[in-house]
């Protein structure tokens, strides 16, 4: 076959996903950001697995899509406001801070205020109990008010002990299904955390390092 023939098949065949870029399975490789993503802590990743997102009932509106599964133990008030917590930590939000967490009037959501250092209310988070997800809508108004994250800071900082107790207690809400919980969280020597993950029965199901600069498991 000749060279300008091969070069148009590899662009078909790149364009219709046949293939991937050399950029494109990088990144997979690395779970997006240098590690595993939070998903492949419970045996799947929203790439691949048990919560594969690109194909069948999987797929976007399908009966298992994240956005429409219900959790196997509905969300509480108690765990949106770590969720809510988690986020401001991560984004680096320094001007507001999480409210109160309540039952809403509307059955089955949970609103949770978002104020600033006054105490005023800038934002009511409404969250599904029985999805433990933000409203679309709501989560979209929420991130126009968080800072936009700064690249070369994100690496620059890294979290206490309190704080990578936060983050790990965030990632288990959202991806436990209501059915795990962090066991403990005990620094390494090299600065990282290693993390454990039960059921609730107590039983150990999964053991992880975060990294104490991304929060991110890096094993």
């Amino acid at each position: 076959m000749k060279r300008n023939n091969k070069l148009k098949l590899a662009a078909v065949l790149i364009a219709s996903g046949v293939i991937a870029t050399p950029i494109a399975a990088a990144q997979a490789g690395q779970g997006g950001h240098g590690g595993p993503g939070e998903w492949s802590m419970f045996g799947g990743d929203h790439h691949g697995g048990k919560f594969d997102g690109d194909r069948g009932d999987h797929r976007k509106g399908g009966k298992f899509d994240r956005e429409n599964r219900e959790r196997a133990v509905p969300l509480t008030p108690a765990e949106a406001r770590i969720l809510i917590d988690a986020m401001l930590l991560k984004t680096g939000t320094i001007d507001l801070k999480t409210g109160d967490a309540l039952m809403a009037e509307e059955p089955g959501k949970i609103d949770v205020l978002v104020v600033n250092a006054q105490g005023g209310v800038v934002e009511v988070v409404k969250f599904d109990a029985k999805t433990g997800r933000m409203d679309r809508d709501e989560r979209h108004d929420l991130r126009k008010l968080l800072p936009r994250p700064d690249k070369a800071e994100r690496y620059n900082r890294k979290f206490t002990a309190d704080q990578m107790n936060l983050l790990a207690s965030a990632m288990v809400i959202r991806f436990g299904n209501g059915e795990l919980k962090l066991g403990g969280l005990a620094e390494t020597p090299r600065g990282t955390y290693t993390a454990t993950v039960t059921n609730q029965a107590g039983d150990i199901v999964r053991e992880m390092e975060l990294s104490s600069v991304t929060g991110r498991p890096i094993s």
